[in-house]
């Protein structure tokens, strides 16, 4: 899952007193910068594998900190901290560390019997990237299902000034969705974990611009129709 894990950032970000959707963005991939970090560190591993999954080649058979539930669950208390001392309020940061905890049940879906609830057997993973048309339905639906909501349930700083921001950001993250998809396989998995690093950075670059100045339009005016 990649821009699947978005999702939650953005249904949250339309809440009231929540993080800017910068910050959720990064909360959504926090797990995933903390496996490229480990990778980079060799800390955890994994190896490209033509088949190991019929949708991408990830062998991901050693990510017993990052990819845990217990580490996610210590990866959101970690991250909601800073959240918490920058906003004064428990309410952000809730929500951020829900945002991070999110992951883990998100790959839960896609991933083969490769996440673990301590680091060690057994370990879990409905499989989904071994049927590519469910799992690519799931994360585009899920992305998209999640856009529209957020278009719905915040408005634009000036009145009128409309989304133009928010489908930009919906439109570089489908394309680089298609480019790990349908692009050149990677074969370095250092130059991979860069990578990993500068997209979900500029992913979240991106979507604080996307989303400067929006706020949470009131639950008894919004419309979903």
């Amino acid at each position: 899952m990649f821009i699947g894990h978005y999702a939650p950032a953005l249904v949250v970000a339309a809440q009231r007193k929540s993080p800017k959707l910068g910050i959720l963005f990064v909360a959504a991939q926090f797990v995933d910068y903390l496996f490229a970090i480990f990778l980079l560190m060799d800390v955890e591993h994994m190896r490209f594998l033509e088949g190991a999954t019929k949708l991408v080649p990830f062998d991901l058979y050693d990510m017993p900190l990052s990819h845990s539930l217990l580490g996610t669950i210590i990866a959101a208390l970690f991250f909601a901290v800073p959240v918490y001392v920058y906003h004064r309020k428990m309410r952000p940061a809730i929500l951020a560390g829900v945002v991070v905890l999110t992951h883990w049940f998100i790959d839960l879906l896609v991933h083969g019997a490769d996440l673990s609830l301590a680091g060690g057997a057994p370990k879990f993973g409905f499989g989904l990237w071994n049927a590519p048309a469910y799992a690519i339905v799931l994360e585009l639906v899920l992305t998209g299902a999640a856009f529209f909501y957020y278009i719905r349930a915040t408005r634009p700083p000036v009145r009128h000034a409309g989304h133009s921001r928010v489908y930009i950001l919906a439109g570089v993250m489908l394309a680089l969705q298609l480019f790990n998809w349908f692009g050149p396989e990677d074969s370095d998995v250092t130059m991979f974990a860069i990578l990993m690093l500068v997209v979900f950075t500029g992913l979240a670059f991106l979507a604080d611009w996307a989303g400067r100045g929006r706020r949470p339009v009131p639950f008894r005016r919004r419309r979903f129709h």
